[in-house]
């Protein structure tokens, strides 16, 4: 385009693929440095959280017990005891359903979802550690809690509140069964202006269970946490740009005092676990025949006397 005094504006070369149908140079590429930036401030951030994280943990030398089989409906997979005494390993596949999909619109934005959370237990023991005649390859228990979850959507903050109840059964050893129950409430605060996007995730869990012969039991879960949305335009799935997801978890857990003495007692603190995780996900779901599923992660779950790794689908809120 030629000036008022004649010359011409000097003209900045791009490659022809980064020149959109305007002749414009691509938004994503005049901004890769600044993405680039961003990630990498959102990872350092990531590794200093989980460096505090371990060093907390180190710090703890209390005695540990694992909890309890009926509890891993609701607490999600890792080591249990058994009512002999044993210990479980403990795998937790959650299925969920929307029955009312959720979203910022006219009216009502609340949505509904079914869940189905299975829990399935083997024997963590070695065989020499076991009693006579136990195998060290079988089954231990199974555990069904399924609920409803409603959500509440906003522009930066969201709201999920949750009612569970179900049954498990241990398959060897006592055999003894339990009615299991949960109620939680969590919520996400999104900061889509800052580097990384972080959100930050607070969440409240009451599970118990009243086994067959015994009194209740119930356990208090607080979570904190801090998840990051990164983009990564050079990285597409199906036609989706792609994004990493990492995290950083923490969940306390506490015993409630006695009915009769609530109120007068204090919550007697149980455990510490932290979690640290990455997860990649596209722009949309992806499905696999009819399941749908936000993002493929694995986190690595550690505590003062355990750790562990997890495969996980979906964001941690």
């Amino acid at each position: 385009m030629p000036r008022r005094n004649g010359g011409a504006y000097p003209r900045r070369e791009w490659p022809d693929h980064c020149m959109t149908r305007a002749g414009f140079p691509m938004k994503d590429d005049v901004g890769r440095s600044r993405l680039d930036s961003r990630a990498t401030r959102a990872v350092w951030l990531l590794a200093a959280l989980g460096l505090a994280a371990a060093q907390a943990a180190a710090q703890e030398t209390e005695d540990f017990d694992p909890f309890h089989w009926a509890y891993a409906a609701a607490f999600g997979s890792g080591v249990y005891r058994l009512d002999d005494g044993t210990e479980a390993k403990v795998l937790r596949v959650t299925s969920s359903f929307w029955i009312r999909k959720s979203a910022i619109r006219r009216g009502s934005n609340f949505g509904l979802r079914l869940l189905l959370p299975v829990s399935v237990g083997v024997q963590n023991l070695d065989a020499e550690n076991l009693p006579p005649g136990r195998d060290d390859d079988e089954i231990e228990h199974v555990a069904i809690l399924p609920g409803f979850e409603f959500e509440f959507p906003g522009k930066r903050f969201a709201l999920r509140t949750r009612a569970q109840a179900g049954w498990g059964t241990e398959l060897e050893g006592n055999e003894n069964s339990a009615r299991l129950y949960a109620v939680g409430l969590r919520s996400r605060f999104d900061f889509p202006g800052a580097a990384g996007k972080p959100a930050l995730i607070s969440g409240l869990l009451w599970a118990g269970f009243v086994p067959d012969t015994g009194e209740r039991h119930t356990l208090v879960r607080l979570s904190q946490g801090i998840e990051f949305d990164v983009a990564v335009p050079g990285w597409r799935f199906n036609g989706g740009v792609m994004h990493l997801k990492p995290h950083v978890l923490a969940d306390w857990y506490y015993r409630p005092p006695p009915e009769l003495a609530f109120g007068d007692e204090d919550f007697d603190h149980v455990e510490t676990a932290w979690q640290l995780g990455l997860a990649a996900r596209r722009a949309g779901r992806f499905k696999i025949l009819f399941f749908r599923f936000e993002a493929v992660g694995v986190a690595f779950r550690f505590s003062e006397h355990s750790s562990g790794l997890r495969f996980y689908l979906n964001s941690i809120f």
